[in-house]
């Protein structure tokens, strides 16, 4: 069973090339010309400082929305597609097979950021790597679990994930600093606020490890509960 799985990986990784990966190139080059282009005109000539604070601003939304990219149909495509009956023909188990999926959409999307960050060490200023890539990580790593669930259960899972991240946002806003109810529906609430304060890992700052414990805890919680649902849910 463990052979067969393996031999699922080189056909996820060249899937998530070539569905998504190229996806990913192109937004990130899209957003990131947004912000060099200009500067870029105007002759703007960059430090390491001002370079790492460009990159902030630009993976602030690219890591985000790269995210949500890979995770659009992780599960539910193949539910809803059809596909379950070939994957599934031979013994393969559920769970391990999305588990696997999962890690390699994770060094799929690690991999864009990578090129990416070697593009703009050419084109603007080369950056150490690591901040930029832990950021990143953090931001799908602190979401993926959450789209893993909703994933397991759900057809069109990608409209569902932007409900739960919009109606998020909005209720935090809403009741933010009430007490009674109010205060035990934010402390349910996925962390979502937490991620921007990631953003200083890039510029050198401290991260609070209680934040980083709080968002992949909360993550890992629903993954596990996404891995109970595969065991369970049949998927025919």
């Amino acid at each position: 069973m463990r052979g067969n799985l393996l031999r699922y990986a080189i056909w996820q990784l060249r899937d998530f090339a070539r569905e998504r990966g190229i996806a990913l190139m192109v937004i990130g080059l899209a957003i990131s010309i947004t912000f060099i282009g200009p500067m870029k005109a105007m002759s703007v000539q960059f430090t390491e400082n001002s370079a790492r604070q460009l990159i902030v601003t630009i993976l602030s939304q690219v890591a985000l929305l790269a995210a949500f990219i890979s995770f659009n149909g992780m599960i539910s495509n193949d539910r809803k597609l059809g596909y379950f009956r070939f994957l599934f023909s031979k013994p393969v188990s559920i769970p391990a097979y999305y588990t696997q999926l999962f890690a390699v959409f994770f060094v799929g999307y690690l991999t864009v950021f990578a090129i990416l960050l070697a593009l703009f060490g050419v084109v603007v200023f080369p950056i150490f790597p690591i901040g930029v890539i832990v950021y990143a990580a953090l931001v799908f790593l602190s979401l993926g679990g959450i789209a893993f669930f909703i994933s397991s259960l759900v057809r069109f899972d990608w409209p569902a994930l932007g409900g739960v991240f919009l109606g998020t946002l909005l209720l935090r806003s809403v009741l933010a600093g009430r007490d009674g109810l109010a205060a035990v529906i934010l402390a349910v609430l996925p962390p979502i606020h937490e991620l921007l304060p990631l953003a200083s890992v890039v510029t050198g700052g401290a991260v609070a490890p209680r934040t980083v414990i709080w968002l992949l805890g909360y993550s890992a919680f629903f993954f596990a509960a996404g891995l109970i649902v595969l065991r369970r849910r049949p998927f025919a």
